[in-house]
């Protein structure tokens, strides 16, 4: 009976192990070509204030963007 009992064990961790290492290593690779030290294309958005921010007039200042779904 133990014997049975640690066969399913370990094959339950086989199985689950099997499933955690295919998930975390093997996402699909990025379909964009990398943009580093590329000027970014210009685009308008609105702050978090309502105001219209457009990119191209921060050009010579660095520039941080924060992307955030929503009020959680």
């Amino acid at each position: 009976m133990l014997k049975r009992i640690l066969i399913t064990v370990a094959a339950v961790v086989v199985v689950l192990g099997t499933f955690f290492v295919v998930t975390l290593y093997h996402y699909p690779k990025a379909q964009i070509a990398s943009a580093t030290h590329q000027p970014a294309p210009d685009f308008t958005l609105l702050d978090a204030e309502g105001k219209p921010f457009t990119l191209s007039t921060q050009r010579g200042h660095k520039v941080v963007l924060y992307f955030y779904r929503g009020y959680w």
